[in-house]
């Protein structure tokens, strides 16, 4: 009789304690967004977040967010509940917001909790095939002889491209158009239907093996797989620039520390997934993964560079 209850009080225990280690996600988690559907950062987000919800056994749920530069994705994250169940998704604009808006006074390295860093890319610049250009030198000349005439889009004042445009032009001499969009997903169909003559984008190959877009360089600091020909810019000229974005995954400050534990566990395994790592190539990406700390190091040396671009090259955000 003793043995049993001593059993049955064992089994008890193990049940607590496997119910206390899986007991989180017990339901699907929502990850914000603030993007619209069909860039780069949204692509890469639904890859990882599918195999992270494999992981942990319930769905990781896209919510797009758009809207104010990714100022209501943003401020709705930091509101939300800590309890594990809403978690943002974004880029280095996370970063440049503050820089850009006033109004978004908050601090990227304190606002959120961060959970792990999923990838870092480049940007491949494109340009449209009809301009008589085919390198990034040519294509600098051709802008200082045309002053004004040429053009480029960003998915909107104070976005990374805007940043990556403005720093261009002030190394390069030159002066183009900056025309904002909702999305760079949508400066690339206009720079293919031939209505833009340039863009930056990590999601452009299938335009450019369709030759509806012409790549000209690419904005890391090492050459993308994708395009192993291809350039960076500072191979062609421009030691000096470099733009690098990434992607993070951060949590309301005061979720449980056990649940970002859990969240950034399954994070590192997504990424050394081979089929995750390999659709993350697809898109240009360089799977990392690591210690959430390291994430909040990003952010807080973004914070710094878009800080001094945007002094250096007296950006205008209206």
């Amino acid at each position: 009789m003793k043995i049993k209850t001593i059993v049955a009080a064992l089994c008890a225990v193990a049940a607590i304690g496997a119910h206390a280690q899986g007991g989180y996600p017990a339901k699907p988690v929502k990850v914000i967004v603030p993007f619209p559907a069909g860039g780069v950062t949204d692509i890469g987000a639904r890859v990882v977040a599918e195999r992270m919800g494999q992981l942990l056994g319930q769905p990781l749920v896209i919510e797009n967010r758009p809207g104010a530069g990714t100022k209501l994705g943003t401020e709705a994250a930091i509101k939300s509940p800590p309890d594990g169940y809403t978690l943002y998704l974004s880029n280095t604009s996370y970063a440049i917001l503050p820089v850009v808006d006033p109004a978004a006074s908050y601090d990227p390295t304190k606002a959120l909790a961060p959970v792990g860093t999923i990838s870092t890319y480049g940007l491949a610049i494109v340009v449209n095939p009809a301009l008589p250009v085919k390198t990034l030198g040519e294509f600098v000349e051709y802008a200082r002889r045309n002053p004004g005439k040429l053009n480029y889009g960003s998915a909107g004042l104070g976005s990374g491209v805007h940043f990556a445009g403005e720093q261009l032009k002030q190394m390069t001499g030159t002066f183009m158009v900056h025309i904002p969009y909702r999305s760079t997903a949508l400066a690339v169909q206009d720079l293919a239907g031939g209505r833009l003559d340039m863009t930056m984008d990590g999601a452009v190959k299938p335009y450019v093996d369709a030759g509806k877009v012409r790549l000209i360089a690419v904005t890391d600091v090492r050459r993308d797989p994708r395009f192993p020909d291809t350039p960076t810019v500072a191979e062609a000229g421009l030691p000096d620039f470099r733009q690098v974005s990434w992607l993070g995954l951060f949590a309301p400050v005061g979720t449980p520390p056990e649940t970002i534990a859990r969240l950034n566990q399954a994070l590192n395994d997504a990424v050394k997934d081979p089929g995750t790592r390999q659709r993350l190539a697809d898109l240009g990406m360089l799977p990392v993964g690591g210690a959430p700390a390291d994430l909040i190091q990003r952010a807080g040396d973004d914070l710094q560079l878009f800080r001094k671009i945007a002094r250096d090259t007296k950006i205008k955000f209206d």
